[in-house]
């Protein structure tokens, strides 16, 4: 497969991770290693070769769980300039925490992506598969 349509589809997993992480608080420790793990696994499963699955998994979640949460901040925006002199920094903050946030799960993405690219490998294409059905005999 293409590596910008890889990306691109771990790109946009990594920012539904990254507003489920910040949607969810509770829960946004959970998020992170899921969805790190997972734009991993998808990433190596896809590309089936480790050094772009690596690079790319990486990537795709580090930048897409920061935009995420820089989403977030864009939307409490008019919250937080309602709090007078912490507004600002309470947005700072969460960019930052956004980045820890991104950097945690391309760690992650790093564990996902030789699992992916094993399975990936051991997979046979549909070229390779033997057919159930014999060809029929020619005259």
């Amino acid at each position: 497969m293409k590596l910008g349509v890889v990306w691109l589809i771990g790109f946009a997993l990594g920012v539904v991770f990254g507003l489920l992480t910040f949607i969810g608080a509770g829960l946004g420790a959970y998020w992170i290693l899921i969805g790190g793990l997972v734009i991993g696994f998808l990433t190596g499963f896809l590309l089936k070769q480790m050094g772009k699955s690596l690079g790319f998994g990486f990537l795709s979640a580090f930048l897409g769980f920061t935009v995420g949460g820089i989403i977030v901040v864009v939307a409490l925006a008019p919250f937080l300039t309602a709090i007078p002199f912490l507004g600002g920094f309470l947005g700072i903050l969460i960019v930052i925490v956004a980045v820890v946030f991104g950097i945690g799960a391309g760690i992650l993405a790093l564990i996902g992506a030789p699992i992916g690219v094993l399975v990936g490998k051991r997979m046979a294409s549909a070229a390779q598969q033997p057919s159930a059905i014999a060809p029929p005999p020619s005259m």
